[in-house]
């Protein structure tokens, strides 16, 4: 029987989840969760590339969108850290079937919603059931699956990642542009019916688990998602609003982490935590959140560096940029085989390393980038950064599984959501916020150089103006320059990072260590 001092470092909810339920089809149930999460991060890329067409159908301020947007995105958090928690008490067949039902349900309606307040409800609606997809997708693969197969099913899981970030791009353009915005929405509720089928068929009926339900300290939970939602809004809404010059992110960034410490704190003082710290303590683990956290600024390079640059110097449309984020797709998903096949031989930080040097390397060449640079002068670029960072996603993964004992793994598919959701717009945010700064530290250097004056003496106002466009642009192209580097420096941290790993334990995922 586990002691109370096992059960308080493990947690409350982990026992439960050691073993896939009666009757139930493990290798239906890994599918339905990787279609889960895919659903996930589809829709939000999409949602997040088309956000501009859909405000103007709805009607709604520039203002308003960029709520939606965080509120839709956000609403995530409120769930997605207990769900682990819900699927041991409940069953992953009504937690799931709910947010199925729940999402097909809002994506069916949205674009017949007339009122704002009916979009921001059916928005809400989304967020809180996409939440629970990716979580319960971690925590079900490790209780259906043996673990000769979680690295196959942690690489479709990382390449699902990779299809939506970049491949969303194009498909959100294409859609807008042929099917119109409806689309985005219809996709979504296809993806949920297909979801709701899958799950029927592959998850048996549990029975609530009332002892469970009566031992949980529900004060724990509401802390630490509403603090993790806080923190996140504070992060999307950042930049537009100027940081700390604006009192509602200060509020925002400061009551999330009050709440959030306060969580974390309670877990180790609690009796029966629903989910204990101490995993995340560990040498190795600590270093692989440390180091996604890195990974969290990298991706910016592809995910927001290209297309904006794109969009603003290019003016091409989200369709017309497909070219340039093709090489992503194409080479992180032929890079998670040999990630494999790597991992399973042992050689996690070899994998790493080469990674972040992959995407050093790209970044090195991007930040030679010119204002006549157009979708294919990206190609060699984004194929080294792409291939960097799929070796990197699939390997900080499982070098976090391979330190953690099976019992642990519920603990760090609900600590992982602040890695998944909250790591990513953080890196965002400071990218964002870094391109904005040194857009206007370079427009003023240049415009320092040019004898404006004298210059309208000579010429018309149309040549000004002429001027001015141009000096914006190679204001902004320096400033994308400068995010590379950015990027490359989040790499080589990474890189310096790996340095610091120990030997991985003898487990499935690593046979051995180089």
């Amino acid at each position: 029987m586990t002691s109370t001092g096992a059960i308080r470092r493990v947690g409350l909810f982990s026992a439960p989840m050691l073993s896939a339920p009666a009757r139930s089809w493990p290798i239906g149930a890994a599918i339905t969760m990787v279609l889960g999460a895919l659903m996930t991060s589809l829709f939000t890329r999409s949602f997040g590339i088309a956000l501009a067409d859909i405000r103007g159908a709805y009607g709604l301020s520039i203002d308003e969108g960029a709520w939606l947007s965080t509120i839709t995105n956000a609403a995530q958090l409120i769930t997605a850290p207990a769900i682990p928690m819900a699927v041991a008490i409940f069953g992953p067949r009504p937690v799931l079937g709910m947010a199925g039902g729940a999402f097909v349900l809002s994506t069916l309606l949205a674009p017949l919603a007339t009122a704002p307040w009916m979009v921001f409800a059916l928005h809400l609606t989304m967020g809180v059931a996409l939440g629970c997809f990716v979580p319960a997708a971690l925590a079900l693969i490790f209780a259906n699956l043996p673990p000769r197969y979680w690295l196959i099913a942690l690489g479709l899981y990382s390449a699902r990642l990779t299809f939506a970030l970049h491949g969303g791009v194009s498909s959100s353009g294409w859609m807008v542009e042929t099917l119109g915005w409806q689309a985005i929405y219809w996709l979504g509720t296809a993806l949920g019916v297909a979801f709701l089928l899958l799950a029927h068929v592959s998850f048996a009926r549990q029975p609530m688990k009332d002892s469970l339900w009566a031992r949980t300290n529900k004060g724990e939970v509401a802390m630490f998602c509403l603090g993790l939602t806080l923190i996140f809004t504070g992060l999307d809404q950042g930049n537009r609003l100027d940081w700390l010059e604006s009192g509602v992110i200060v509020v925002l960034l400061a009551g999330g982490l009050i709440l959030l410490a306060g969580a974390v704190i309670w877990q180790f003082l609690s009796p029966l935590p629903f989910a204990h710290p101490d995993t995340m303590l560990k040498h190795n683990v600590f270093l692989a959140l440390a180091i996604s956290l890195c990974f969290a600024f990298t991706t910016v390079a592809t995910s927001l560096l290209i297309p904006g640059f794109l969009a603003t110097i290019g003016h091409l449309k989200a369709v017309q940029s497909g070219a340039a984020l093709f090489w992503i797709d194409a080479v992180q998903i032929a890079v998670i085989p040999l990630s494999i096949w790597t991992i399973r031989r042992g050689y996690l930080r070899l994998t790493l390393a080469g990674g972040f040097v992959l995407v050093m390397a790209g970044c090195w060449l991007g930040a030679d980038v010119t204002h006549l640079w157009r979708g294919d002068d990206f190609a060699l670029a984004s194929a080294l950064i792409g291939a960097g960072n799929g070796a990197v996603l699939l390997t900080f993964i499982a070098l976090a599984i391979a330190n953690s004992r099976r019992e642990e793994l519920v603990n760090l598919a609900a600590y992982i959501q602040i890695v998944r959701i909250v790591g990513p717009e953080f890196g965002l945010a400071m990218v964002s916020t870094f391109l904005r700064k040194q857009e206007a530290a370079h427009a003023t250097a240049i415009g320092l150089h040019i004898d404006l004056p004298r210059l309208a003496a000579l010429v018309k106002g149309e040549s000004l103006a002429t001027l001015a466009a141009t000096v914006s642009r190679e204001a902004h192209v320096l400033a994308i320059a400068d995010g590379y580097r950015l990027c490359l420096w989040a790499a080589l941290t990474g890189l310096a990072l790996t340095l610091f790993l120990k030997r991985t334990p003898p487990h499935p995922l690593a046979r051995f260590e180089a």
